[in-house]
């Protein structure tokens, strides 16, 4: 057998293994789509080029072309050739008063002081948010995918995690540790990885990141926000790619409930060690008690970057993540914000906005918001949807290409991802290919 039959062979065998391995892959995904395809394209591929080699098996230079263009390509989808852009930041020069968020507007209820204030400060926003309030809630009946069986476990995850917002923060030692800040952040990073954490960074906190005013929570609404702390320790909790899968059904608002509940456990009980070790230490928690806007800080703690759809695109993990922080006095060593080609992809991927049944998420291009150059989103809409469907939806998060699970194949396409526009625009071609540009929603229950 002469060499130039043998490299046709060899690399034939490889192409059949990517397809063989993706077909796997796409079983153990539970994508029927992607498994037929995958299957198919496994036999029409083996036709093809064992067909070729019988023809032209003598001919040694015809012979060699096709392994040639397939080699070829390899090499372009991983070659770190142009440049991608990076998450533009401008100067921030104003903070979000969480009265405004929308988290805290749906929670103004008609004849209180709160609505009563609010409103005559806002009246822009009283329309709608009335309207969003005839909606029935989160987690309650009249929701579409409402199911009290899979809802009242759900409701008791987040009553826990309420339950942890008079712990995240307390008395700081006055007996306080000497530890050089490498060693304090090795050890710190460590720490949060054994607790249960699926990644971790550190970041200066930008001021413009905290929010300026009580909006929700224990304290006192409106009363100003005085954060002092000149660090964030950033973490993230990767979300099960199955529950996921199920959006916008309730397994998706219980996954986000049991992520939510983790990332609180581990936020205080790091702010209490740290404050045990004489350094004031705040956590950061859902169930009404952030301080600050965790994507962006996320972001310069290099987590990863902020995606269209307003989540933060984890490099491993996509979108499927969950965030935990605490800020604290206790200096340490900063990570740098990265950047893997988010921003190319989000600009012409659109799956996310394509199928947001809302239409909160913008097809259009970025506009500078408050400094930073992202897709707007339009909230409003996004709430109102989640209410009435009676989920957290998480559909954007599904759809994303990003999202996908850490298999072979996924991280071999990341990493083209990473260096290639053209793998970018190849992977975009085949995510639509292999799974569908747009989801059909599931009927409600009954």
């Amino acid at each position: 057998m002469s060499l130039a039959e043998q490299v046709y062979l060899v690399v034939g065998m490889l192409v059949e293994g990517f397809l063989v391995l993706l077909a796997v892959s796409s079983a153990l995904e539970r994508k029927g789509r992607a498994v037929l395809l995958s299957s198919l394209a496994c036999v029409l591929v083996a036709a093809g080029w064992y067909g070729w080699y019988a023809l032209l098996a003598s001919e040694s230079l015809w012979l060699l072309m096709l392994p040639a263009m397939v080699l070829l390509g390899g090499i372009f989808f991983f070659l770190p050739f142009g440049s991608f852009q990076a998450l533009r930041v401008g100067s921030i020069s104003e903070q979000v008063d969480e009265r405004d968020v929308m988290f805290s507007r749906e929670e103004y209820q008609p004849g209180t002081e709160h609505y009563e204030t609010y409103y005559a400060a806002h009246p822009e926003y009283k329309a709608v948010d009335d309207r969003m309030r005839r909606l029935p809630e989160l987690l309650e009946p009249g929701g579409r995918y409402y199911d009290k069986q899979t809802a009242d476990p759900i409701d008791a995850v987040f009553d826990k995690i309420v339950t942890l917002a008079t712990q995240v923060d307390g008395q700081t030692s006055l007996r306080r540790g000497e530890l050089g800040t490498a060693e304090a952040t090795a050890t710190i990073k460590a720490e949060v990885l054994k607790m249960g954490a699926d990644d971790v960074g550190i970041a200066e906190l930008n001021p413009m990141f905290v929010y300026s005013h009580v909006g929700r929570g224990p304290e006192p609404w409106g009363r100003p926000i005085v954060n002092s702390h000149r660090f964030a320790i950033v973490f993230a909790l990767e979300m099960d790619y199955h529950e996921v899968e199920q959006a916008p059904l309730l397994p998706i608002t219980r996954e986000t409930a049991k992520q939510y509940l983790r990332a609180g456990e581990i936020s205080v009980a790091l702010a209490k060690r740290i404050r045990e070790c004489g350094y004031a230490a705040r956590a950061h928690i859902a169930g009404s008690n952030y301080q600050i806007i965790l994507p962006p800080v996320a972001h310069d703690a290099g987590l990863g970057e902020l995606g269209r759809m307003g989540y933060l695109i984890s490099p491993k993990y996509g979108a499927r993540v969950r965030l935990g922080a605490v800020t604290t006095e206790l200096p340490l060593l900063l990570d740098r914000p990265i950047t893997f080609g988010v921003q190319d992809f989000c600009e012409t991927c659109l799956k996310c906005a394509i199928n947001c049944p809302s239409g909160a998420i913008p097809v259009g291009g970025r506009k500078l918001v408050r400094g930073v150059e992202k897709w707007p989103l339009n909230v409003e809409k996004c709430i109102h949807y989640w209410r009435a469907i009676g989920t957290d939806c998480g559909l954007c998060m599904k759809v994303c290409p990003f999202s996908h699970p850490s298999t072979p194949i996924h991280n071999l396409v990341r990493a083209g991802c990473r260096r290639s526009p053209l793998a970018r625009r190849l992977s975009i071609c085949g995510d639509d290919l292999f799974y569908g540009q747009r989801l059909r929603l599931p009927a409600g229950p009954g």
